[in-house]
Formats: C-alpha cells, structure tokens, sequence
C-alpha cells in the first residue's frame, strides 16, 4: 500500500558540484557515491555530463585551462617562499583558488579535478 508520494527533490548547483566533486577522487565510485546521496548512478552521470559540456562551452570548445607561467618562487600557505625541491605546479583559477600539483599526480585526475573547479 502507497501513502504517499515522494516529491522531486531539488539539487543546488553547488551541491551537484560537491557531489560530482567526490565521485571524481580515486578512492569513490559513482555508485558509492550515489549510494551516499541518495541518487540513482544515472543521475550522478548525467550531472557529470551537463559539467563537461558546460566546461566545454565556456572554453568555446577546447578542452583545456588557462596558463601563465610565472618565475616567483613556489609559496608555502603563510605566504613565505617553500624550501621544496619536489617539481610542482600551482594552479591559479580565476575564483581565486590554488592547486599545487607534484610530478605524480595522475592526469585523469588532475583534469577531473580542474573541470570541476573551473564550474565554481
């Protein structure tokens, strides 16, 4: 017997980046994931598609990030030059945030990662 019936629920934008932000780390899966949310794996797909096809629009197309290569010294978060020696890259979006990436960082990943920040 039926009493009642579920009404739609509606997902923020920035909760659909959160959760398509999770299922893209290396140690979730889009069905754990889902799982965690309450969505059905299909859903999370299709959000992930709209994502890429956004990210790509924006980028009329190309699939890839703004670069500018800069001599400063790498930073440490309290603003004083690091003492690393291990090659990095940081990444600077336009909204302000900063990826450091090391030399072995899995690209996939990398690119998950940036497609999904570029959106905020």
């Amino acid at each position: 017997m039926i009493t009642s019936v579920e009404r739609r629920r509606r997902w923020s934008r920035e909760d659909k980046l959160r959760i398509v932000a999770e299922s893209a780390r290396p140690e979730s899966t889009v069905s754990q994931v889902a799982r965690a949310h309450g969505i059905a794996p299909g859903q999370l797909f299709t959000w992930r598609r709209q994502l890429l096809a956004k990210v790509a629009e924006d980028n009329n197309g190309e699939s890839g990030v703004s670069v500018r290569i800069s001599a400063d010294a790498p930073a440490t978060p309290g603003g004083t030059p690091s003492s690393q020696t291990e090659p990095h890259i940081d990444i600077r979006l336009p909204s302000g945030i900063v990826v450091s990436v090391g030399g072995d960082v899995e690209v996939d990943v990398l690119r998950r990662v940036l497609t999904v920040l570029r959106g905020r």
